[in-house]
């Protein structure tokens, strides 16, 4: 791991501090709502870099059904495979990052697989998880916690790929969004149990899933999943509510930035930009003609300064 870090960074850390430094000192607790959000300083960022280059990046995946955290993937393609489908059923995975503790980690971590450049993994295994985990769990805002959590879901995610398989199921993973579509409600009738059970069977009862947001709904009513409708044809669009938000925080983060905050429920300007920006590349990738028309109302400049827009 020394070559690899010294060939990356390039002088600009050193290994040893890598090694040493204290996690706390290097990063920013925010509260957002009832959520916290761990800001790294530039120097943990650039570890967290090198981190997910040699190592979280490379970890394998399975690809047919996860499709969060992937460049140059998006929603809608997680939802295209259920487009023909008459059913579904939507739940999610409770505080997902935070159930994913060191131990998860540390044991997809011993079975990397054989894409992983590091020769000598295990003798960092423990200072690894150190930069990686707060409190013992993946924290909100790492780099690091995005490709980690995709990795330790793949036993999960092949085994309730290959039950849906079998049953003529329809399943995709968006984070911890859970989506299983059928041609009928009746073939769902056990599948919340099912997914329960293997979560259970993976992670030691670790991981829920929340009742609150388990649904199952047929089409005839309105299917809306990530953001996206649908629709009985099997046509795929981005839904109107969601269109409409997009355009109210356009609105006010060019005329108003304290309406602009409260409509994108963020604490500062650079957070609320970064998700208006997620917005519409979301769009872009789900929606190309209706990107054109927000090009039209308000500009290209403004919106391709969103479209092309960094992460901060």
């Amino acid at each position: 791991m020394r070559e690899l870090f010294s060939a990356m960074l390039r002088g600009k850390y050193e290994f040893e501090d890598f090694l040493t430094t204290p996690i706390p000192n290097n990063y920013i607790p925010t509260k957002v709502r009832d959520r916290t959000i761990y800001r790294p300083n530039k120097k943990l960022k650039a570890y967290h870099r090198f981190l997910n280059t040699v190592l979280f990046d490379c970890l394998p995946i399975n690809e047919s059904v996860a499709y969060a955290y992937r460049k140059g993937v998006n929603p809608h393609e997680a939802v295209k495979p259920h487009a023909q489908s008459r059913a579904f059923f939507q739940t999610d995975i409770r505080d997902f990052f935070s159930n994913i503790d060191r131990d998860i980690v540390r044991d997809r971590l011993l079975n990397p697989g054989p894409s992983i450049p590091i020769i000598d993994l295990t003798a960092y295994i423990e200072r690894i998880l150190d930069l990686t985990t707060i409190n013992g769990t993946l924290p909100i805002g790492f780099s690091t916690s995005p490709p980690i959590s995709n990795a330790c879901l793949l036993n999960f995610d092949n085994d309730l790929q290959a039950h849906c398989r079998n049953a003529d199921l329809v399943y995709t993973r968006y984070s911890d969004d859970v989506i299983i579509s059928a041609q009928s409600r009746e073939e769902l009738k056990e599948i919340k149990q099912t997914i329960a059970k293997l979560l259970g069977m993976h992670f030691s009862g670790k991981m829920l899933l929340n009742d609150e947001k388990s649904k199952l709904t047929t089409i005839g009513r309105k299917i809306k999943i990530l953001g996206l409708v649908v629709l009985p044809s099997g046509e795929v669009a981005v839904d109107m509510e969601l269109k409409k938000h997009i355009e109210v925080l356009i609105h006010y983060s060019i005329q108003d930035e304290d309406v602009f905050l409260k409509q994108a429920r963020e604490p500062d300007r650079r957070s609320g930009l970064n998700k208006l920006s997620g917005y519409i590349n979301y769009i872009n990738a789900a929606d190309p003609p209706y990107l054109e028309k927000l090009r039209r109302k308000y500009g290209t400049a403004v919106i391709d300064s969103f479209l092309h827009r960094s992460a901060q």
